[in-house]
């Protein structure tokens, strides 16, 4: 991680907008710890009452109880003397305003106390003079911070991506500590600036290291919005109205359906809306949650930022199959045997309707390719929708198909083009890019859509864009399958 002897530019908060950040006094109650699952098994068991108690936490429990998890985490060995510590490309650290380490993707929190109180240290040399520090940058290598009240987020890394995309990837990792915990982890670390947090966070550290690989390869993370699956838009209409009408439950908030990881149908109150930062989480929940077998349920408390931050949904988690997955979020922790009889109901309907065979035949082919839309030159795209929040793209051929390292190459130049056409103060509709591999056209429309096409290195431009123009009929002419276009609502 050494500077390698360049001057370092600092950038302060003079050149970024900041966003106030919303204070909680306590804890939702009902809320179970973060990594409790609760099955059918012993659901009867789950007391309503249960609940984070900040107040039974001193300063004399300030000892991690890690019950051998920390231990299997991969690379859980290094430390900053370690030689390979520093040849990793991107680092991770959430660390309170004390110094005390929470959470840092590579090695053990425990061994890098001394590093955690340098990185405070350079959040406070701009505090004297009434700024934040934003970024280090020197040579290839960005030093980013996010500061979120007492919790101090910091990326150091060596890859391509822009401050604000890195910036970005912090706000999801504080997104899913507040997940686990509400914004009154902050409150608790205002009050006891000592308290190490890691005694709340203790068995999440799957999740974080998921979401921190997850937002270091995903379209969805970088422009922020939600993968659909391709579906029949009738077939997807009529799962959409037996989710609605089996709602049983008055305190169900949420239903989602999920294949393979993408979102089938979701249905929500009439008044409120779910964000993709929070399916995201959901989501990210999920896919750690692997031990489940078709017809198990397990229900565990969840907090979605953007939709209150001050406390707890209760999220019931059953697969209907091996790849279809049925969440249904409610406000209240017992209402298990409330969600498994509308699961059931909801699971009956799907298959006396046929739409369960039509679900499982449309998930053999949902995935399609750029040679289905014959575009001349045309090797990917990413398609965003500005009303819907949702993505669409093909799967990825050669030459991206062939090693990870192609794969990752275009995702960097897609997260270098975003933040192109993105810039604060001078943003592009349009942004053309070209090398010896590949022709980009970043193309974006505000309140209407973004896409991302990418062409063959010899594509002419005036071709390149007549083949944007002609993908963009295609999917306004699929649009019905490839986007869930009427949420239902209750």
């Amino acid at each position: 991680m050494s500077l390698s002897g360049k001057l370092p530019v600092v950038i302060t908060s003079d050149s970024y907008s900041e966003t106030p950040l919303s204070r909680s006094n306590s804890f939702a109650e009902g809320a179970g710890s973060p990594f409790d699952v609760y099955s059918s098994d012993d659901s009867e068991n789950y007391d309503v009452e249960d609940s984070i108690n900040i107040t039974s936490f001193g300063d004399d429990d300030n000892k991690v109880n890690d019950f051998g998890l920390r231990s299997m985490r991969k690379y859980s060995d290094q430390d900053p003397s370690s030689p390979e510590f520093a040849t990793h490309k991107k680092h991770i650290f959430i660390l309170t305003s004390s110094g005390r380490p929470i959470y840092s993707r590579y090695g053990d929190e425990n061994k890098l106390a001394g590093f955690m109180g340098l990185l405070v240290g350079l959040v406070s040399i701009p505090s004297y003079s009434e700024d934040n520090i934003k970024a280090v940058i020197a040579g290839n290598l960005k030093i980013v911070f996010s500061i979120y009240g007492p919790i101090y987020m910091v990326i150091v890394s060596k890859t391509t991506e822009t401050v604000e995309v890195l910036r970005s990837q912090l706000e999801y990792m504080h997104s899913q500590i507040i997940s686990f915990l509400t914004i009154s982890a902050h409150q608790l670390l205002i009050d006891k600036p000592r308290f190490d947090l890691r005694n709340l966070l203790n068995g999440t550290d799957s999740f974080m290291d998921r979401l921190a690989s997850q937002i270091n390869r995903k379209p969805t993370y970088l422009l922020n919005c939600v993968n659909c699956m391709r579906l029949n838009g009738s077939v997807r209409n009529v799962i959409g109205n037996i989710i609605q009408s089996e709602r049983g439950s008055r305190s169900l908030f949420f239903a989602l359906l999920l294949a393979k990881g993408k979102l089938v149908q979701l249905v929500r109150p009439k008044k409120h809306i779910l964000y993709p930062t929070d399916i995201h989480l959901i989501t990210n929940y999920i896919n750690c949650i692997d031990q489940l077998e078709i017809g198990e349920e397990a229900m565990a408390p969840i907090c979605l930022p953007k939709f209150n931050n001050n406390g707890f949904l209760h999220q019931y988690l059953s697969y209907i199959n091996d790849d279809v997955c049925l969440l249904l979020l409610s406000a209240r922790a017992d209402d298990f045997f409330d969600l498994s009889d509308t699961r059931d109901r909801i699971v009956k309907s799907l298959k006396e309707s046929d739409c369960m065979r039509k679900l499982n035949n449309w998930m053999q082919k949902e995935n399609y390719s750029v040679d289905d839309i014959g575009i001349q030159g045309l090797l990917h795209f990413i398609y965003k929708s500005h009303t819907t929040s949702q993505m669409t793209s093909p799967v990825l051929g050669p030459p991206y198909s062939i090693s990870n390292t192609q794969k990752k190459r275009l995702f960097r130049l897609y997260e270098t083009m975003h933040s192109r056409v993105h810039l604060i103060n001078r943003p592009h509709k349009v942004y053309y890019f070209g090398n010896e591999f590949e022709t980009i056209i970043a193309w974006v429309t505000p309140g209407g859509f973004e896409l991302y096409a990418t062409f063959g290195p010899l594509t002419p431009k005036q071709v390149a864009i007549a083949g944007c123009n002609k993908l963009l009929r295609w999917i306004e002419q699929e649009e019905g399958n490839l986007f869930i276009l009427h949420s239902p609502v209750w």
